[in-house]
């Protein structure tokens, strides 16, 4: 009667390690849509996190998907639903996309809050449709109060251990969840529920359709934590993540206060960022329509960079894409 106690009373507590990064009932919901990759590796066939598309064309995750044991080659997107006992499926060819390895940069350092991963899709590899049709994450400038009672959506792959209608076909498919998120001064701190391979997740603010980036996501225990954007190590990688100072622009602008050119406050028009950029720096461009009017080119050598999407340039009756 004793070693039976203790056998439930281990498994009581086996039971909360695994689940303390759901925060109370698991309120995760399948989604589609949202521009998220699950992150995988081959030699392994092993899925371990997740990965979202920055406003640069890189794909932003957890650093620690890359650290010491851990380590990826591929993406997916469309990815179908699993097994009924669990078991992962693969997407079909079309939807997996090799990771150009040598492009990944990576920080795990907890004493300065940075978990973090950039790198980029092969430039052999085809594009996803996610990149084709301009789908993204903007970079949130702003940050949240404690007291704010302020909600963030976070949408990944992770373990899911539920069955519905007696399967456990969600186990890393694309889940979201929304709950309470707040900056500390370090960490992003979050209550949306995760599991095993959320990490790298992002925890987001979707302004009908719009989706800003506020962190990403790197471990639980409710409160769960994320690296802020702007973690100053996370933000300077990612603003010069190909190499050189950039100018960013997007015409939906940024969330709050003056626009900078950083890639948290990108200009809404052309015409400033070109007035910015120095010699040999880069301008990178999000999707969208822009209008200029007397556009004034600067007599030194710069790069203009759109990554993905439709970008089209319009001045007076004329029009360049």
């Amino acid at each position: 009667m004793l070693s039976a106690f203790w056998i439930l009373r281990a498994e009581e507590r086996e039971n909360q390690v695994r689940m303390n990064t759901i925060c109370g009932a698991d309120e995760r919901k399948q989604d589609d849509g949202i521009p998220v990759a699950r992150v995988y590796f081959n030699e392994r066939q092993e899925a371990l996190c997740t990965a979202w598309i920055a406003p640069n064309g890189w794909m932003v995750t957890a650093g620690h998907c890359t650290s010491g044991y851990y380590r990826f080659d591929e993406v997916q997107f469309q990815v179908p639903s699993s097994k009924c006992d669990g078991t992962i499926q693969n997407p079909d060819a079309s939807f997996r996309f090799a990771v150009d390895r040598s492009s990944i940069q990576h920080r795990v350092d907890l004493p300065t809050t940075q978990d973090w991963a950039i790198f980029r899709i092969h430039p052999d590899s085809e594009m996803p449709d996610e990149f084709k049709n301009g789908a993204f994450f903007r970079i949130s400038n702003v940050k949240i109060p404690k007291d704010a009672n302020r909600n963030l959506k976070n949408t990944g792959f992770g373990v899911e251990l539920r069955s519905f209608e007696g399967c456990k076909n969600r186990n890393r498919t694309m889940q979201t969840s929304e709950a309470k998120a707040y900056n500390s001064p370090g960490y992003l701190i979050h209550f949306a529920d995760t599991h095993m391979g959320s990490s790298g997740s992002p925890l987001y603010q979707d302004r009908q359709g719009d989706l800003f980036a506020y962190g990403t996501h790197r471990g639980g225990g409710c409160p769960n934590i994320a690296t802020s954007v702007l973690n100053p190590g996370f933000l300077k990688a990612l603003s010069q993540a190909w190499g050189k100072p950039t100018v960013f622009v997007d015409w939906k602008g940024s969330l709050s206060g003056e626009a900078t050119g950083g890639i948290e406050a990108p200009f809404r028009a052309l015409q400033p960022a070109l007035d910015q950029v120095k010699r040999d720096q880069e301008i990178s461009i999000a999707p969208g329509r822009y209008n200029v009017k007397d556009l004034r080119i600067p007599d030194r050598p710069f790069r203009i960079r759109a990554p993905f999407g439709s970008i089209s340039i319009q001045q007076n009756s004329g029009e360049h894409q």
